[in-house]
């Protein structure tokens, strides 16, 4: 584990390499399994039996902007963008089992594809709430690719869309064929970071397990300012201060 999680030269380099970086235990099994039960109640309350997904709780749900203000994953983007970070919104996907939504895998895509902030200014945060792997749906990614603009995509509904329909801006015409996949199985309680323009998608659930994960879109402050950004009628993206830090979840 990282002290005060400020991360190492090499783990810096690689994120500006790769366009990815996956850090190991920013939250215990108790907090996800805490924040996990957060959002099945929500989706309980809403009479949503297919867990579709839940977008900016945490405009509603104090607990959710403390989990976006949390100082383990403040510290590590704050370094990554090198600036002050703001949150922008949050997205949980359930994916669970043996629903109509476990079957759905994500396009190849580049999340910057939605917002369009300047290169290199936007990025997300994405905690697994339980262990992934290639059968319960992980996620696959282009590692370099990040180096790229944003892309020709073919455009398609990327929430709420209907379960026979992947999400995510495809990418897959457009891509350089340089870049090679990886698949990216991910620890419970881990924090995985994207660069905003780096090619990643999904594989389908094809298990009985579920596969919780909460996406988190961050920025440099000042980003909703740039020409060009677009804050979204679904995603409704806005600068969100992240100070001060909560330390205790």
């Amino acid at each position: 584990m990282l002290p005060n999680f400020l991360l190492t030269r090499e783990q810096i380099l690689f994120y500006r390499d790769n366009g990815y970086l996956v850090v190991s235990d920013v939250l215990s099994s108790i907090q996800c399994n805490r924040m996990n039960q957060i959002f099945e109640q929500r989706a309980r309350d809403n009479n949503d039996k297919q867990f579709q997904g839940i977008m900016n709780l945490d405009r509603e749900d104090y607990r959710i902007r403390h989990l976006m203000c949390y100082y383990k994953i403040v510290l590590i983007l704050d370094t990554l963008l090198d600036a002050e970070t703001v949150g922008l919104q949050s997205m949980f996907l359930f994916k669970k089992g043996s629903t109509d939504y476990a079957p759905q895998a994500w396009n190849p895509h580049q999340d910057n594809a939605y917002p369009r902030g300047p290169y290199g200014w936007y990025l997300t945060g994405n905690i697994p709430f339980a262990d992934q792997d290639k059968e319960n749906g992980c996620m696959y990614i282009y590692p370099g690719s990040h180096i790229e603009s944003l892309l020709n995509a073919e455009f398609v509904k990327s929430f709420h869309e209907q379960t026979d329909k992947n999400p995510g801006h495809d990418v897959s015409r457009s891509l350089p064929s340089k870049y090679r996949s990886i698949d990216l199985p991910l620890e419970k309680g881990s924090l995985l970071v994207l660069h905003g323009n780096v090619v990643h998608g999904s594989y389908p659930n094809n298990s009985v397990r579920d596969r919780p994960m909460i996406l988190i879109p961050y920025g440099a402050k000042g980003i909703t300012q740039q020409p060009g950004f677009i804050s979204g009628k679904t995603g409704d993206r806005r600068e969100i201060t992240l100070r001060p830090l909560r330390y205790e979840l």
